[in-house]
């Protein structure tokens, strides 16, 4: 039990780190601003997250533009994001940033070239 503890430990210092915090502009506005790195470790945590703030508002931005890291995890993540804002009728934004820009181009462009 002890060496269980202690490798969830170490997988927690070895894992990326990712903030997330919302600022109310408006009664329906949600602006969520995100820090770090998003990868497969931990794009469900912000998936999550955002997720349950498109129950409380109409519109949302979604600021990735402090992100220093942005995997393909990421992009599936928005897409999934997105689609349950358009289920949801609310009026979704992204604040990119460079790092994520990159990898939005990119994915973006392996989807258009899928069989």
């Amino acid at each position: 039990m002890t060496e269980m503890l202690t490798n969830a430990a170490q997988a927690r210092a070895l894992s990326p780190r990712l903030e997330f915090a919302t600022e109310w502009r408006d009664i329906d506005l949600a602006v969520i601003t995100v820090t770090g790195d998003v990868d497969a470790a931990n794009s469900h945590r912000l998936l999550d997250y955002t997720l349950s703030k498109v129950l409380l508002c109409r519109r949302m931005i979604l600021d990735l533009s402090q992100v220093g890291f942005f995997a393909s995890d990421g992009y599936r993540m928005l897409k999934v994001l997105e689609s349950r804002c358009v289920l949801a009728d609310i009026e979704f934004h992204l604040v990119p940033g460079a790092h994520v820009g990159r990898t939005l181009q990119i994915c973006r462009r392996a989807d258009q070239h899928e069989l």
